[in-house]
């Protein structure tokens, strides 16, 4: 008896499969690095072979860029949470002390944002286009959100975002270095009374 697919059977085979090697490729380059990491290594993590991983993804970079967009994705809808929850009245140091523990410290995430910014920085133009495209996003949007949070005071919302952006690029390194503890909280408290 031969079993035959229907359109919706294959395309949901294709989409779980895609899935399947997104997150086994993420996963390894968190583990091993970008550089590291080979289109055979990440079909032998996903138990496929080489030629099926090639029908899915034809280069190294196709499966990159799918991870950037899905891990600027991510970021992205954390900065939109974080000023949706501005409009329940949450003060600006419990918001920002959520912002920074979230997206800084989620470990696997991070050394793969750091692969990735790496990889932009030293030799994909194409992948640093990407982040150029979304820094600028992700800026515009906490300048938006110290606007709602901080519009009775004084202080540059424009500035504050540059500086709250480089802060999670920055809380990221450390968290992954386990340089010391770093005081979130004071952290916090000292940007929103700016």
């Amino acid at each position: 008896m031969v079993i035959k697919m229907t359109k919706e059977d294959s395309a949901s085979q294709l989409i779980n499969t895609r899935q399947s090697i997104l997150e086994a490729a993420s996963k390894l380059i968190a583990d091993k690095g970008l550089k590291n990491t080979s289109l055979a290594d990440i079909a032998k993590e996903v138990g496929i072979s080489k030629g099926t991983l090639y029908y899915y993804y034809s280069t190294k970079n196709d499966i990159i860029y799918d991870i950037a967009d899905i891990h600027l994705a991510k970021i992205t809808e954390e900065l939109i949470s974080w000023i949706d929850n501005i409009e329940h009245n949450i003060a600006p140091e419990e918001i920002l002390k959520v912002v920074f523990e979230k997206i800084s410290s989620a470990e696997t995430r991070g050394k793969l944002h750091l692969y990735l910014v790496s990889d932009a920085v030293t030799s994909n133009e194409q992948l640093k286009k990407r982040f150029k495209e979304k820094y600028k996003e992700w800026r515009i949007s906490l300048e938006n959100g110290f606007r709602k949070v901080l519009k009775d005071r004084t202080a540059n919302s424009e500035v504050l975002s540059h500086i709250i952006l480089a802060s999670l690029d920055g809380f990221t390194i450390q968290w992954l270095i386990g340089v010391e503890q770093v005081p979130i909280e004071g952290i916090a408290n000292l940007l929103a009374r700016s």
